[in-house]
């Protein structure tokens, strides 16, 4: 058995690609590249499209914590035997809309801790504009979401399970950032932390990550900003309106780049980089709480492949015509039908056309 799972958790576009690629080279860590096991796990457990799916296993006598039992054993022996061929002792994950998973995450793997990353606004929207061709809305709504369901899963977690980093303070001052969280983790300080490129270069890993993150390139902090320039007019002012509270609690001024204000003041162990759970539980009793349940309906697109898009669409318009051709709906279809026509007609006319729309009665059938 394998030391506790860490899972980290942040938004599309937030560095956590940067993150995971900084702790897998941790000699004692493994964080996988991206599975989205959790998609898989969540449909075991409710079967989709089904109106008989949630808790099917109940049917044949499992209890819910026997079966969570038997997913927690499953899916943890897949990740401890990557993480023994690289010859590590803990295993980890990323994949950013697991964020919307913690809560079962958390009750699965009883034992797993959760370490969140968190951006600028700016630099999240801008990059999901780009990136994904979202609309400045929708990229908004998610940002704001996401952290706030984030921060809402930290607070029931507790301290011991529970840390975030700003990805700011991860490219302007690593080590010092980086100190703290392995301290929190349990585990001892390596200087791989701080070469993730070279430890990844002489593993042999991919030169590209998650798509678009390079493996060979060190720690920069000239991309913290580039969105500055992009982000202009009415797009800077929804994002202003939309993400300023919660930007203001993570120590961001969301109309422009910089140097952020403190995330947490230091605590007992001198922390000043790293907001865990005990300390987000303070911080949320103070003057700076946000509010965090009036999260909108955040729009998730994963980075999906178009066919793959394209073959759903397809399927979705079929199912539809499926439906409409069912008799039921032909019936329904076609006395709507009689009834537009019938409006135009004498009144003597339009109760023959409305009798013929409902169809032979039972008596006129027997």
């Amino acid at each position: 058995m394998l030391g506790r799972p860490m899972f980290v958790i942040g938004t599309m576009r937030s560095g956590s690609t940067l993150f995971r690629l900084i702790l897998d080279a941790h000699p004692h860590i493994s964080i996988s590249e991206e599975t989205g096991f959790m998609g898989a796990l969540a449909a075991t457990k409710t079967i989709p499209n089904w109106k008989h799916g949630a808790g099917w296993y109940e049917r044949i006598g499992w209890t819910e914590d026997e079966f969570d039992a038997r997913l927690r054993e499953f899916y943890s022996g897949l990740f401890e035997r990557h993480a023994r061929v690289q010859g590590k002792q803990r295993w980890g994950e990323k994949t950013p809309f697991h964020a919307q998973h913690m809560a079962q995450m958390a009750t699965v793997f009883p034992d797993a801790v959760f370490v969140g990353i968190v951006r600028h606004p700016g630099a999240v929207v801008h990059s999901l504009m780009r990136k994904f061709h979202y609309a400045v809305e929708d990229a908004v709504t998610y940002w704001d979401d996401t952290n706030k369901e984030i921060l809402q899963r930290g607070l029931e977690l507790g301290g011991d399970r529970f840390a975030l980093l700003r990805y700011e303070d991860l490219v302007a001052e690593p080590e010092a950032t980086l100190r703290e969280l392995v301290d929190w983790l349990g585990e001892p300080w390596s200087d791989d932390l701080l070469r993730h490129n070279d430890v990844q270069a002489a593993r042999g890993a991919p030169r590209l990550s998650a798509g678009t993150t390079r493996t060979r390139d060190p720690i920069m902090t000239e991309l913290a900003d580039r969105w500055a320039e992009a982000l202009q007019g009415e797009e800077l002012d929804l994002l202003v309106q939309r993400t300023g509270p919660l930007a203001a609690f993570f120590g961001y001024d969301p109309e422009r780049p910089g140097a952020p204000g403190p995330l947490v003041l230091p605590d007992s162990e001198g922390r000043s980089r790293l907001l865990t759970g005990a300390a987000l539980a303070d911080k949320q009793r103070g003057s700076h709480a946000v509010p965090l349940d009036d999260r909108a309906e955040a729009v998730i697109m994963p980075d999906m492949n178009p066919a793959e898009l394209a073959k759903r669409l397809q399927q979705a318009e079929a199912a539809l015509r499926r439906v409409r051709s069912r008799r039921a709906v032909r019936w329904s279809d076609a006395l709507r039908r009689a009834q537009r026509r019938a409006a135009g007609l004498p009144d003597e006319l339009r109760g023959a056309v409305g009798k013929a729309g409902r169809g032979p009665t039972a008596r006129e059938r027997g």
